[in-house]
């Protein structure tokens, strides 16, 4: 089954409100953005950090690095492996890997298993030891927590998506509408760990 398709299937059962289902959408950890994140927290127990990067860590399709996201990068850089796990192309996520000096996965495949089994390789880490940092519930959320990985989630900072993530967008809202309608989960109320 293709990524996309899992993730439509995801979608509808969410909407049917299978429990399970919705187990695997909801994060661990919800941050509103990549600099609010409690490092400390996840520096506990975890030594290795997936991140996603459109609308992570930079608007779609920007590669210009801001000094504030380099400097965060050398900071957690000096606790945590940390690793890029994009779907998408090479041409965008080198360059931003070697500025922020990580490793990286392009056209990973998200939310699929092999895209984080790859990741832990290159990172020499385990599951019990990674956190996976994300915008999007069906594919980052979905595939951290389904994977047994801890799963932070972070608003999106750009309201520009490309074709592929405004339509996971546009279904993410509807999701979270629905969770917020049964007291499940609230956009913006965030917290450190559930």
């Amino acid at each position: 089954m293709s990524k996309n398709s899992e993730m439509l299937k995801s979608f509808f059962k969410v909407l049917k409100g299978d429990k399970t289902e919705i187990d695997l959408i909801l994060p661990n950890m919800y941050a509103s953005s990549v600099y609010s994140i409690n490092y400390k927290l996840l520096n506990k127990k975890y030594k290795n950090l997936i991140f996603d990067l459109d609308n992570t860590l930079l608007p779609v399709g920007k590669i210009e690095v801001n000094e504030e996201l380099v400097n965060l990068f050398q900071k957690i850089g000096k606790d945590f492996n940390i690793c890029l796990v994009s779907n998408n192309s090479k041409e965008r996520v080198l360059p931003v890997a070697k500025i922020l000096e990580t490793g990286y996965l392009f056209k990973a495949g998200k939310p699929k298993k092999e895209a984080f089994d790859k990741a832990l390789i290159l990172l020499d880490a385990t599951k019990e030891n990674t956190a996976v940092i994300g915008d999007q519930m069906l594919s980052d959320i979905k595939g951290a927590n389904e994977y047994g990985l801890f799963s932070v989630m972070v608003e999106p900072i750009s309201n520009i998506h490309d074709f592929k993530t405004k339509t996971n967008r546009v279904l993410q809202k509807i999701m979270i509408k629905k969770l917020e309608k049964k007291g499940i989960f609230k956009e913006k109320e965030f917290y450190d760990g559930k």
